[in-house]
């Protein structure tokens, strides 16, 4: 066991805690019929019908704490007209810290003038401030090839770039679908702005779906990884590639509601790199020795920089995916059932890579990585 935590353990506990602290008010605002209750249950799995509301709201306009200790506050109205139209002390309060506002539309109705002025009307008042996600709702009940007609129309009517909407179902007709539809884009365009305010954490760890959380965390690590270009070499010192991925595996873990301790994640991410003969990382090593690069020596070459960039990319997705795993088998996993989960992920994320350039030459794996199978 450490006997003193490492400084740069110290920063990313620190920063975890400061993330987790942070107040969140979100704001979902539609008609009646447009599924607001739906997305809420859907998002962070509560009936909000059900949840004592914050004193002071009112019939139209129902403000909630989700997490029990008053940090994640979410307000429930038809418009923004609603909570203007019924600011007492609670409205005013939920509207100077509003961070961002869930505009759901019955796309089954389609668009009216009223939502068009809301939305104007937010634009307005927001200043630019409210980041505001438009989910054209119950879509599962459009025709699929009148789909995207339906959305670009829809759209142009509310002046909403495509961009800043998601077409989805947050309960979708049984016969269609048996779970929400679209609903990781949903999360992800959330957590993409809140990001920027430095809260994107506060609300992943209230979601319902935990995996769907964990998915932006883990792109926005392997983004940082690629751009370092380090490569895990076994028996190497940790790199910066590697405190990433330590950093990442924290904040699965709070996601679940859970706490790692700096042994144990050093542990599993050292156990995880080093692999063993057969493993992805002594696999792209040995790929990376095809393609010029000698161990000890700075990646130069174009093609050998492209090819580092996809492995410190494709590690860190598969230790995203071994460590949501093993959080969620309360910590029971061997590492052996960890590296097979790495080495499937890590090698598909890394064949997948890069998005934006010519596609890297990949030797063909051994068996025992190509067809490592999902526990």
């Amino acid at each position: 066991m450490s006997e003193t935590p490492d400084p740069r353990w110290t920063e990313i506990t620190d920063d975890l805690d400061d993330a987790l602290n942070q107040r969140l008010t979100l704001a979902f605002l539609g008609s009646a019929s447009a599924g607001k209750d739906a997305a809420i249950r859907a998002l962070f799995g509560v009936d909000f019908g059900e949840i004592d509301p914050i004193p002071g709201s009112t019939e139209r306009m129902r403000v909630a704490a989700l997490d029990g200790e008053g940090r994640f506050v979410v307000v429930n109205a038809p418009g923004f007209g609603d909570i203007r139209a019924e600011v007492d002390a609670v409205g005013r309060k939920a509207l100077e810290h509003m961070d961002l506002v869930v505009y759901v539309v019955n796309a089954e109705g389609g668009a009216t003038i009223d939502e068009r002025r809301d939305l104007d009307a937010i634009r307005r008042r927001g200043d630019g401030s409210w980041p505001t996600l438009v989910c054209l709702n119950k879509i599962d009940l459009i025709r699929p090839q009148h789909r995207a007609a339906f959305i670009h129309q829809t759209l142009e009517q509310l002046g909403v770039p495509r961009a800043d909407a998601v077409a989805c179902a947050f309960d979708p007709h049984p016969a269609i679908a048996d779970a929400p539809m679209r609903l990781q884009d949903v999360v992800d365009w959330i957590y993409a702005r809140l990001a920027e305010r430095g809260k994107a954490l506060a609300f992943a760890k209230q979601l319902r779906n935990k995996r769907a959380a964990c998915q932006p965390v883990i792109r926005g690590a392997a983004r940082k990884a690629a751009v370092a270009g380090a490569v895990p070499v076994p028996g190497a010192d940790i790199t910066a590639v590697t405190w990433i991925q330590v950093r990442m595996v924290q904040q699965i873990a709070a996601i679940h509601g859970q706490r790692l301790d700096q042994d144990v994640v050093l542990w599993m991410v050292g156990e995880l790199l080093a692999g063993g003969s057969k493993g992805f990382i002594r696999w792209s090593v040995q790929a990376l020795k095809a393609a010029g690069w000698l161990p000890g020596a700075q990646v130069a070459q174009a093609a050998t920089a492209a090819l580092a960039s996809a492995v410190a990319a494709g590690t860190t997705y598969g230790v995203g995916e071994a460590a949501i795993r093993f959080v969620q088998s309360d910590q029971r996993l061997s590492i052996d059932e960890l590296r097979k989960i790495f080495d499937r992920v890590a090698l598909r994320a890394a064949r997948e890579l890069p998005d934006d350039s010519d596609p890297i030459a990949w030797p063909e794996p051994p068996p025992e990585v190509d067809e490592a199978t999902e526990l």
